[in-house]
């Protein structure tokens, strides 16, 4: 698990050929207020653009992919996106390969990691997370999740 400021993302080796494709639609989503959905990108990556409000952590479940790592990127708003390793977490429900996700039984966390206007945070498959919890109460956030194959 990774988090830190989207102007930062070209510091990290491990997204040297994708910071640029990555932060050149952060800003086109910015630019032109793109709708939610899913946009086709390079290199097998694809972009889902999300606008929600925040919800309790009460009753909400750690998920994991196998196919793709998890970049997500919060355009407006905020949130907590809660952390366990997948070694630590029972499977509740598997719905790969059809979906490619993995929820989990609640459960035991790492904590969480704050996430506002400008940040991202990167999950593997090994990352256990829990997004779209509420900060201090429920706020309408924007996000971008960039969905990278493994």
């Amino acid at each position: 698990m990774i988090a830190d400021y989207g102007k930062n993302l070209r510091c990290y080796r491990e997204f040297a050929n994708i910071a640029d494709m990555v932060l050149a639609f952060v800003e086109r989503c910015e630019k032109e207020q793109l709708e939610d959905g899913r946009y086709d990108l390079e290199q097998g990556i694809f972009a889902l653009v999300q606008m929600y409000r925040t919800k309790p952590k009460a009753g909400a479940q750690m998920e994991s992919h196998r196919l793709y790592c998890d970049l997500q990127y919060i355009v407006e708003g905020k949130e907590k996106i809660y952390w366990e390793h997948t070694d630590n977490l029972t499977v509740a429900e598997d719905k790969t390969p059809e979906s490619d996700i993995i929820f989990y039984e609640c459960g035991t966390d790492k904590g969480y990691t704050l996430l506002e206007k400008g940040m991202f945070g990167y999950y593997a498959p090994t990352d256990g997370h829990m997004p779209c919890i509420m900060a201090e109460e429920p706020g309408e956030t924007k996000k971008i999740v960039f969905k990278i194959p493994v």
